[in-house]
């Protein structure tokens, strides 16, 4: 891209240069044409004075030699146009250092100076005895001031004004023949450039662009394919554990097998902060990501992932502090499932980072701003830290973070206006500050139950995710049927009165797509419908809220997300 830049900027620069020498000649050759045309228009009005003063000598010279006509004003008159004759006659004949004349060419010359004409010879006799009759110098030959003589004389001046402005022409034309001379180069140098210049250009900025739309067909190609196998693997990582989570939560273990309880919790926390990576990253590229804020309880949210990192620390030789103030015991209205992920990504990479000594985990609430610090004693940084780095080619193998986990953070924490900061221990290790603002909730919220009066319709292919799904259906008392495809549902939607639907979308026979278009569009039924999906396409997500659905789940599912699903569709109640 750089060299056809490079490229395209150096054939542009010769280009214009040439089109500005032309423009520069042609300006310089249209001044040198009114140079010329002011040049002889000066020549050919001496020359058309040197007539009529000849006649206006002739005039007072006549008026001088007739008594009864005399004035003494012809003789003034007579004297400055005769001084004016012989200077300019001086003028049309002056000579440059070579000798040679200025203003005439071998016309003229011949003209002025020939045996037969002799205009030079004329004017001086003509100018001679103007001045003994002036002057009173002598005898005056007064013939040559008769009409005659003057009408010859006039005759020559004539034939001056007219050479003079033959010649005039010649020079206009030898300007106009080299004006059009240019203009033809000047075309000539456009073809030359259009041809070997600018189709050249063309050319290879078309193949560039043809090359560039290939690349960019094929990025897009790529990045659908990304965010398919994104969603594929996502699907097929969070069907099984969703069967995994919802076993752990109900094992009964004993206090020597609580650590294994833990690490199975510990396990499964990074299943799903893996795929909610994967899910955060396909929605960041696509700039679709926007906080969920819901009001929980701060320290509650913050324990969780404290807790779940009790076994990780245990497992490397660490200990873990928690050192969490008894101010963030209040509701919140924050993302707190991002916070939670934050937290884990700060937690993690500090034990990653941290060969022995502790983790120390504190927080608080400081003038509606929730204050978070993550202290370890490990390899800390080498250099100041500004700004995360996007570059994964710029990142180094000892900053704490500098991969996609932090960019991640980076990004949801300047999404919720915060701010993070990363710099080093006074003694020993690394320190990340993070500041977040939240809005306390004045009242808390009234504890909800599900109206178990509710008939739910499952529609789902895996009988793992029918099983648990209808188990916590089952814990909140609802009554539910099952269809084990979109096409089933249908059939039982058409015939029965569902309260709720709960639709799985990847299924055989008729999937979740085509099912919610049909009970929207075909059937016209206007009950509920929440998806239950373990898909995390944005696209696919568009689309079944196109079709009709009003809410979507992630697996793996759990009693409280099908609790808050419920209740942001309104049809649970007020606990009396």
């Amino acid at each position: 891209m750089f060299d056809i830049i490079k490229s395209v900027r150096k054939r542009y620069r010769w280009a214009l240069l040439t089109i500005a020498l032309l423009i520069s000649g042609s300006a310089l050759l249209l001044q040198y044409s009114f140079s010329v045309q002011k040049y002889d228009a000066k020549v050919i009005n001496i020359a058309g004075k040197q007539r009529m003063l000849s006649q206006k000598i002739a005039w007072h010279s006549n008026a001088i030699l007739n008594i009864s006509n005399y004035s003494p004003l012809h003789t003034e008159s007579l004297e400055k146009s005769l001084n004016t004759f012989k200077k300019s006659h001086q003028t049309l004949l002056t000579k440059n250092s070579d000798d040679e004349y200025i203003y005439l060419d071998s016309a003229l010359v011949d003209l002025y100076f020939g045996v037969t004409t002799g205009l030079d010879k004329t004017v001086l006799e003509y100018v001679e005895q103007t001045e003994r009759l002036l002057y009173q110098e002598g005898e005056v030959n007064q013939s040559l001031f008769s009409i005659g003589h003057v009408e010859t004389l006039l005759a020559k001046l004539d034939k001056a004004v007219s050479l003079f402005e033959s010649q005039a022409v010649k020079k206009i034309n030898r300007v106009a023949n080299l004006e059009i001379l240019c203009w033809l180069l000047a075309m000539v140098l456009l073809l030359v450039e259009l041809r070997f210049v600018f189709m050249p250009m063309e050319k290879e900025i078309s193949d560039t662009l043809i090359k560039l739309q290939k690349q960019k067909d094929f990025v897009h190609q790529t990045s659908q394919n990304k965010e398919h196998f994104i969603a594929r693997a996502s699907h097929e990582f969070r069907t099984p554990l969703q069967g995994l989570i919802t076993s752990i939560e109900d094992l009964e273990v004993s206090d020597t097998q609580q650590s294994v309880k833990t690490q199975a919790n510990y396990c499964a926390l990074r299943l799903i902060a893996i795929l909610d990576e994967l899910q955060d990253l396909q929605a960041l590229s696509a700039g679709k990501w926007i906080p969920h804020l819901k009001d929980e309880n701060l320290l509650e949210s913050c324990n969780k992932v404290v807790i779940a990192y009790e076994y990780a620390c245990q497992q490397k030789g660490l200990k873990l502090v928690s050192c969490l103030d008894e101010s963030l015991n209040c509701v919140c209205k924050l993302d707190h499932q991002r916070l939670q992920h934050t937290l884990t990504e700060l937690i993690s990479n500090a034990i990653k980072f941290t060969k022995e000594g502790e983790i120390t985990v504190s927080a608080k609430l400081f003038n509606d701003e929730f204050h978070l610090t993550v202290s370890d004693t490990g390899s800390g940084f080498s250099k100041k830290i500004t700004d995360l780095e996007f570059d994964s080619f710029k990142q180094t193998n000892h900053f704490q973070g500098l991969r996609t986990g932090l960019t991640r953070v980076q990004y949801v924490v300047k999404a919720l206006h915060g701010e993070i900061t990363f710099t080093n221990n006074k003694t020993h290790g690394a320190l990340v500050s993070l500041y977040l603002p939240v809005t306390i909730s004045k009242t808390l919220p009234t504890p909800l139950k599900v109206n178990d009066k509710l008939t739910c319709l499952v529609v789902e292919d895996n009988p793992l995710n029918t099983m648990l799904l209808t188990r916590i259906l089952g814990l909140l008392k609802l009554n539910y049927d099952c269809a084990e495809n979109g096409k089933v549902a249908c059939d039982m939607v058409s015939e029965n009165q569902y309260d709720i639907i709960f639709m799985d979308l990847n299924m055989p026979v008729m999937d979740g797509f085509e099912a919610i278009k049909k009970i929207r569009s075909e059937l016209n039924k206007v009950m509920p419908i929440i998806v239950i999906t373990a898909n995390t396409s944005q696209n696919d997500m568009e689309r079944v809220y196109k079709y009709g659905a009003n809410l979507h789940i992630h697996k793996p599912i759990s009693q409280q997300a099908i609790k808050d699903a419920l209740n942001s569709i309104s049809v649970v109640s007020e606990i009396n």
